[in-house]
């Protein structure tokens, strides 16, 4: 009995060594894991709630659960205000920090590609052979505001152009008739019509607004500010503020867009920049009757009033018999990949990119967010998609972007956030607030061009 019981703590005192040995490293490995920080994605975007609503009410919750121990973190910033989105993504960025992917303007992306804060874009990740494949993939030229030297360095968030929205029950409360959806009217017929639509109480307060131009008191947007203006001035024909690299403000054509600025506000009396309450809500409220938006103004605008009856007309013109002033403007949000982030980073931040919206062929991302947030991707499978030609049909008043990429001559603006738009925002307040006359501001606007581009 004795040799037995030897015999057999002889034999098993390797196995329960073993055993022992195994556990612990079971043991040490699950609190190995256990101890790891899960991996964070951190996403900065501006703040636009069915952005915001996509982000975390979808993609996010999808990618999670696609990727365990993934955590995505998204901080929404003012557009506009004290602390602007892209000042402090500029700020941020500059230093050396910020976010690894984020959400910005077209009109970024030179600065911050020649500053290096981009990372190119993996063409493999989105299941593309080459990064022209993946740039063929897209209606011809709206992918060159993302393109350097061969490389990607954005993916569409939207690409968009403007039409005119405006409020039927207030038009039919004014006894104004819709407006024509397949030709533009005069700028001179918006201003007629917005003074029916323009209404004060007893006490002459302002109770409601024709027309509302994309900039005012409580949304100082410089985007807005250039849009509105850059659409003008290339209808009354000067394509930019600069002619071959000197400031031309004094011109025939700057100073006709500041007067119809000017008489939208003193003469006519129908827009007031301190009346505007709120971009989306004041239109489906009955406050502003015209404005000028993107296709996500829709599902922008439909929670401050699902009941709202709306109708879209082409962007107004000059002249609706001359073709040379069908003058619009477009515009490109992106998603860019922080360049001074970890691999791992920056690669966990395009596999968010291609699930959120989509692989080589795949169209059903883009519909999502045409059909939800009112964002086009230009991508030639989406527009050739079932879901892309349902969506027309349900909804006729989106055949004013089908038809604007092709009646208009449209084109990036090129002066906003810089130091030459900034010199604009202070050249319309002067028109809009202080009741400048045009000619005066543009003489003060050359002035001050002059000497930020060292030609006085």
């Amino acid at each position: 009995m004795k040799g037995e019981t030897r015999m057999r703590g002889t034999m098993c005192g390797p196995v329960v060594l073993a055993a022992l040995v195994v556990a612990a490293l079971v043991v040490f490995a699950g609190a190995a894991t256990q101890a790891a920080p899960p991996q964070t994605l951190e996403i900065w975007v501006h703040e636009f709630p069915p952005l915001q609503d996509a982000l975390s009410k979808k993609w996010i919750p999808e990618f999670a659960a696609a990727h365990p121990g993934v955590r995505v973190k998204v901080t929404a910033i003012p557009f506009a205000g004290v602390v602007a989105y892209d000042a402090k993504l500029l700020s941020a960025l500059s230093g050396g920090a910020g976010p690894d992917l984020w959400d910005m303007g077209d009109w970024h992306y030179k600065v911050f590609t020649d500053n290096k804060f981009v990372a190119p874009l993996d063409p493999t990740v989105f299941g593309y052979a080459s990064t022209k494949e993946m740039i063929d993939a897209y209606v011809p030229g709206t992918t060159s505001i993302f393109e350097r030297d061969g490389k990607l360095y954005g993916l569409f968030s939207e690409y968009n152009t403007l039409a005119l929205f405006y409020n039927l029950d207030m038009f039919k409360a004014a006894g104004v008739a819709p407006l024509p959806a397949d030709k533009p009217v005069s700028w001179r017929m918006i201003a007629d019509i917005a003074k029916k639509l323009t209404q004060r109480d007893s006490a002459g307060k302002l109770t409601q607004i024709g027309y509302r131009f994309g900039f005012f008191a409580n949304f100082r947007s410089p985007q807005w500010y250039a849009q509105d203006f850059y659409a003008l001035m290339r209808q009354y024909g000067q394509p930019d503020l600069t002619v071959n690299g000197q400031p031309a403000v004094t011109t025939k054509p700057v100073t006709d867009a500041f007067q119809l600025l000017y008489d939208f506000t003193w003469t006519d009396k129908v827009y007031d920049p301190s009346f505007p309450a709120n971009w989306f809500a004041d239109l489906p409220q009955g406050r502003v009757a015209m404005l000028l938006a993107g296709t996500w103004f829709v599902p922008a605008m439909t929670p401050h009033n699902p009941n709202v009856r709306f109708g879209v007309a082409p962007h107004p013109v000059v002249d609706p018999e001359n073709r040379a002033t069908y003058q619009n403007v477009q515009w490109s949000w992106g998603w860019s990949v922080n360049a001074n982030k970890p691999q791992a980073s920056q690669r966990l931040a395009q596999q968010f990119l291609a699930s959120m919206l989509g692989k080589k062929g795949e169209t059903e991302q883009a519909v999502w967010w045409f059909k939800t947030v009112g964002y086009t991707h230009p991508k030639k499978v989406f527009y050739q998609s079932a879901g892309y030609k349902q969506e027309l049909a349900k909804n006729p008043w989106l055949k004013a972007w089908e038809s604007a990429f092709t009646t208009y001559k449209i084109d990036y603006v090129t002066h906003n956030f810089d130091e030459v738009g900034q010199a604009l925002i202070r050249a319309i307040d002067r028109v809009v607030y202080d009741q400048m006359r045009p000619a005066e501001t543009g003489r003060l606007l050359q002035a001050e061009l002059g000497r930020l581009m060292g030609t006085k």
